[in-house]
């Protein structure tokens, strides 16, 4: 088989990986919203899934390294692969996180639910868009990625913020603080990956060192 045959490989194993992590975070979302406790199970799972997805990239990637060695734009994309799939298993245990914490807690009542469907609105459409510019290798949407950052590290703020106000107010049920903060943290901490992946992408397909911080 070809490099260039290889590499079509290799980029559609790290969509499909990609998309795995996306259906992770979605189904964190219904678990949390659903209290649903054999969902969050179920996202624990698809972790495994998704470390073999990290393992057979680098197989793959060491592969072609070895047998065509590589140079240019194809070590770039077999470089950045490498990148992107080690943050996409990163992400993929966040969402593993919030599938342990829906497992190991009480359900939250609508108070808390309300800011934490806030925050997954704007790290899930942050991701959507991380995935189409993977799938599309469209530098352009990878610029606009860290300015979605911004919005969900705005909104982590805010938002832990209005909930440390309404649990020292009453207004829900709820007495420790840290875990709903923690909980949400796993969702700012996707989107600073998601962020990498943006880099990566853009040195596959420019050559470009960017570091968006």
């Amino acid at each position: 088989m070809r490099l260039e045959e290889k590499l079509q490989q290799y980029d559609e194993l790290i969509l499909l990986m990609a998309q795995r992590v996306n259906q992770m975070f979605q189904l964190a979302r219904e678990a949390l919203n659903e209290a649903d406790k054999e969902k969050a199970l179920k996202i624990v799972e698809m972790d495994d899934y998704v470390n073999h997805f990290d393992e057979d990239i680098n197989l793959k990637a060491s592969e072609m390294l070895s047998l065509f060695q590589p140079v240019a734009k194809d070590l770039r994309a077999i470089i950045a692969g490498i990148k992107i799939s080690t943050d996409l298993e990163r992400i993929g245990d966040y969402a593993k996180s919030i599938a342990r914490f829906i497992i190991r807690n009480e359900p939250l009542d609508e108070v808390l639910l309300s800011g934490c469907n806030e925050l997954f609105d704007i790290a899930i459409a942050q991701f959507n868009l991380t995935l189409e510019a993977l799938r599309t290798n469209d530098v352009k949407l990878a610029f606009k990625v860290p300015e979605e950052d911004e919005k969900l590290d705005a909104g982590f703020i805010r938002i832990v913020t209005e909930i440390e106000q309404a649990i020292y107010t009453k207004e829900t049920e709820w007495k420790i603080p840290i875990k709903i903060a923690t909980l949400l943290r796993n969702l700012e901490r996707a989107g600073d990956h998601t962020k990498n992946i943006c880099e990566s992408l853009i040195y596959k397909v420019k050559g470009q060192h960017i570091d968006f911080g």
